[in-house]
């Protein structure tokens, strides 16, 4: 005969005396870890007070898995860590009410297998090590204090910048373009990684000196990734050694979103510009000037006509074409991009075809876009 100890006692508030700093961006599940640690608890223990959450067999990893909670959950959770509820909800993203309102129970689910689906590791010099951040649809991002790049993929990684200086000097400059340009800032840098990602792939590593003994661009990026010490591991560099041109491309972008609406703006004079800013050692082949002309494609010239929007950052951004989509959230690498090709698969790589377009509109060349916009404009 097996005999059974009494069951242990409920966590209440008085069981976690410490209370963490709330992070930013933070997954759920991280916070609940980083709680449990701080008060030398098990994370199962603390779940557990958390009424109706079934935990799976085996340990709970904020690397793998997020905690969903309804609004019953959010305000006991609230209450153990004595917080107000609306705090909760503006630092942690699973706790947004949409979010919130369409969890029926709480429940524990594995992050999806899928591209900028994966959390993000948080910095350990400005944040906490072993601390999560939820992707919200990006892949990677500076961290605010400049020293650490994020990246959910590959089971996410930090890189360390400070052997490249250029790195914190491009975050500089791109909120510099966020805080004159307002959103449309960012969008554009969205624009112009996607090209230097492409470039990444497309442009040969040219050895030796560029044009007025300039480096070749490819170069440049080649010295930073062993600057970096990713030597090894040079795929999982390229969406940080390209930022600084990223930045320079996006300053000659919004150059030509203010000239496309006035008469005689050329689209060929515009990229001359940006091949002898950017591309030092000579010219671009078509492949190479294809990401360039996809864009010019959709932020091609207009009539100039009265902006609508209540501020000057409203308006300006109302002129951008359709695909562009408005941040949620404030910070660098917020803005989706209109560029949709999937860095890490064939540029000429289609996961399926759209229904609507067959594949031809600008939005759904590299994958179906849910709001097709349709065939390109003659």
């Amino acid at each position: 005969m097996t005999t059974t100890g009494p069951a242990p006692d409920p966590i209440t508030a008085d069981d976690l005396p410490i209370r963490i700093p709330l992070i930013p961006g933070e997954t759920t599940l991280s916070y609940l870890s980083r709680t449990a640690a701080a008060n030398g608890l098990d994370l199962p223990a603390l779940l557990g007070a958390l009424d109706g959450l079934d935990l799976p067999a085996g340990t709970l990893d904020p690397q793998r898995e997020e905690v969903l909670l309804p609004a019953e959950a959010l305000d006991r959770l609230a209450a153990l860590v004595d917080r107000d509820p609306d705090q909760l909800t503006r630092a942690l993203p699973s706790t947004h009410p949409d979010r919130v309102a369409a969890v029926q129970a709480p429940r524990i689910e594995p992050w999806p297998d899928e591209l900028a689906a994966a959390p993000l590791p948080a910095c350990p010099l400005c944040m906490e090590p072993g601390a999560w951040l939820a992707a919200t649809g990006h892949r990677w991002r500076p961290c605010p204090c400049g020293r650490r790049w994020l990246a959910g993929d590959d089971g996410g990684y930090l890189v360390d910048t400070g052997p490249v200086p250029e790195l914190g000097r491009a975050l500089q400059r791109h909120r510099q373009l966020v805080h004159r340009l307002g959103p449309v800032g960012d969008a554009l840098l969205a624009d112009a990684h996607q090209v230097m990602l492409w470039w990444w792939v497309s442009l040969p590593r040219r050895r030796g000196p560029g044009r007025e003994d300039r480096q070749a661009v490819a170069d440049v990026w080649h010295a930073r990734e062993d600057a970096l010490g990713m030597t090894r591991h040079r795929r999982r560099a390229a969406p940080v050694v390209v930022y600084p041109e990223a930045v320079t491309l996006a300053e000659l972008m919004w150059t030509w979103e203010e000239r496309r609406r006035k008469r005689g703006a050329s689209a060929a004079a515009w990229v001359e510009n940006v091949v002898a800013e950017l591309v030092p050692a000579g010219t671009l082949t078509r492949q190479e000037r294809a990401p360039l002309d996809y864009w010019l494609e959709q932020h091609r010239p207009e009539p100039a006509g009265k902006p609508t929007g209540r501020t000057a950052a409203d308006r300006r951004w109302n002129r951008l074409p359709p695909l562009h989509r408005r941040p949620t959230e404030p910070g660098p690498f917020r803005a989706p991009s209109c560029l949709m090709w999937v860095y890490g698969l064939p540029l000429t790589s289609t996961t399926a075809v759209c229904p609507r377009c067959d594949g031809r509109a600008p939005s759904c060349r590299w994958v179906p876009y849910p709001e097709c916009t349709g065939l390109p404009r003659k």
